[in-house]
């Protein structure tokens, strides 16, 4: 089952994102967010794709939203989980003000 979800600074940014898959196409798509370092985007990749890039500059310099370096402070409780990849009710870096200060939120679920 995959969950959409928002990314939210206190600086204003707020961006929309999927974690996961469907039913239907989990062994093929497994949705992330991942920072683009390029154009300072959240951009949302498929992790069981190897070429990933980034859909706004074509730049390969992505970083995924669990990547240590991106995760200020790790939430006590989990928003969105597919596989082993999951985002939490912590701190993470904002693409735009570049402080860590992004929260991701639980959107709609889907599958």
């Amino acid at each position: 089952m995959g969950t959409q979800v928002k990314g939210i600074c206190k600086c204003g940014h707020e961006q929309d994102s999927s974690v996961g898959g469907g039913k239907q196409n989990y062994k093929k798509v497994d949705y992330f967010p991942y920072l683009c370092v390029l154009c300072s985007e959240i951009i949302t990749c498929n992790l069981k794709d190897k070429k990933r890039e980034c859909l706004n500059c074509n730049s390969k310099g992505l970083v995924p939203y669990n990547d240590n370096s991106l995760i200020g402070e790790i939430g006590s409780t989990k928003i969105a989980q597919s596989f082993d990849n999951y985002l939490t009710d912590g701190f993470y870096k904002c693409p735009k003000c570049r402080k860590m200060r992004l929260r991701f939120i639980e959107g709609i679920m889907w599958d």
